[in-house]
């Protein structure tokens, strides 16, 4: 996958749920002149330009690219931002807050126009403004297309039982039969959940993944709906954006990221406005350092190189990490430059 940053703005940032965001803090100084909030559709044309040019670049975005930021619904251009990558890719999906205000926003307007031109709309699900402005428009999306993604960021167990029963409200509102499966599954996430809760309040990652047990987080619907929930864990993040070595659900354990570049194999792109790239699993995670060339200011020659010198150094990175986790050293950074949580 290509997660391509968009849009440097936020309506979100730092409020409610989101006061630990870890994208704000990189994309701060970006914020401080308007005119660097937006990706323009030129800067768009280069980037899908270089793309083609680049094997590993190329068979990544066929299989999935994201749009996102920021809040990739704020940038004005998006729609036709869209269509550009769109020639990349048949699976081009745009992440959004859904904290909108109408079906007369702009932001609505443009979200609604890329569904139309197949594009698909997934969201991350914010309690505090849940029934005032996501539920109404989710109804909505729902029926503009054929599949969704929901992310959860939970800060407690409680809390993920929370937004569950949230979606299983929702998905019991609607009147089509088709929904059924994904009421299936949710009632099963919501029953181990429960039983984790009762049985071990402050229960590690691992116990809470064993409770899970192989429960799958889609399923498809009938007519082809497919859909799909992701619970991810919150983390305290500094003002200075450097993120805790442990998740708020789980203080007991080091949250570990397995980063998918030091074994060789590039799975996932993070792609910034300003063109750097960092093969990032854990999307957003802006503070690693071995970036892997500028898809605007360099060749694709010296890309393809500096793919292989930022392997290396992540590489050698993720060791020392690995030694520093099994002593006092814990969370400190190494002189590669890549998240001390990163394996």
């Amino acid at each position: 996958m290509l997660s391509i940053f968009v849009e440097a703005s936020c309506n979100r940032y730092v409020r409610d749920e989101c006061r630990f965001c870890h994208v704000y803090p990189p994309l701060k100084p970006i914020l401080g002149s308007r005119e660097d909030w937006h990706m323009m559709p030129d800067t768009a044309r280069l980037m899908a330009e270089k793309i083609r040019s680049i094997v590993p670049l190329k068979d990544l975005a066929k299989k999935e690219i994201n749009l996102t930021g920021g809040e990739a619904s704020q940038n004005p251009h998006i729609v036709e931002i869209y269509k550009i990558f769109r020639t990349l890719s048949g699976n081009v999906r745009l992440h959004t807050n859904l904290d909108i205000s109408s079906e007369k926003s702009k932001r609505w307007e443009r979200l609604v126009e890329i569904t139309r031109l197949r594009g698909r709309i997934d969201i991350t699900l914010y309690p505090t403004v849940w029934e005032s402005r996501q539920q109404p428009l989710l109804r909505k999306i729902i029926q503009l297309q054929n599949g969704l993604i929901v992310n959860l960021i939970y800060e407690s167990l409680a809390d993920l039982l929370r937004q569950i029963n949230i979606l299983i409200d929702f998905f019991s509102d609607q009147d089509e039969k088709k929904f059924i499966p994904i009421l299936e599954l949710l009632d099963l996430f919501r029953d181990r959940l429960k039983t984790t809760i009762e049985t071990n309040p402050q229960c590690r990652e691992d116990d809470f993944l064993n409770g899970m047990g192989d429960l799958e987080n889609y399923v498809s619907c009938p007519g082809g709906f497919v859909f799909a929930v992701n619970a991810i864990p919150s983390f305290y993040v500094s003002p200075e954006g450097i993120r805790d070595m442990t998740s708020l659900p789980f203080p007991k354990d080091i949250y570990k990221v397995e980063c998918t570049a030091v074994r060789g194999v590039i799975e996932i792109m993070t792609v910034l406005q300003t063109g750097e790239m960092t093969p990032c699993c854990d999307v957003g995670n802006l503070k690693c350092k071995p970036k892997f060339g500028n898809l605007l200011a360099d060749s694709s020659e010296t890309i393809l190189q500096k793919f292989g010198e930022s392997q290396k150094l992540m590489a050698s990175g993720a060791l020392k990490n690995i030694e520093n986790m099994k002593t006092d050293k814990a969370g400190e950074w190494v002189e590669e430059g890549i998240p001390p949580f990163c394996v």
